[in-house]
């Protein structure tokens, strides 16, 4: 009877291990498949300056264009990304 327990354990630790890497790659591929692309963050990854004559200097001195982007929603922060 002992060694029947014993490979019952050993199996059920084992079967457990591979069930807890079954679920792991489960959850890891609906993370990839939810997650924003690398082009969808692309705007999170700009200079962005908190004044309008800030901005017009950096452009002229970086001879770039200049994004407007006005906030009207009380607690609005482009730079964190809520707007």
């Amino acid at each position: 009877m002992r060694p029947f327990g014993c490979a019952f354990i050993v199996l059920f630790v084992a079967g457990s291990g591979l069930a807890e890497d079954a679920s792991v790659q489960q959850v890891l591929s609906k993370y990839q498949h939810l997650r924003p692309s690398e082009r969808d963050l692309a705007m999170y990854r700009l200079d962005w300056e908190a004044s309008l004559p800030v901005a017009q200097q950096r452009a002229r001195s970086e001879n770039r264009p200049v994004c407007l982007v006005i906030i009207h929603a009380r607690y609005g922060d482009i730079t964190s990304g809520h707007c």
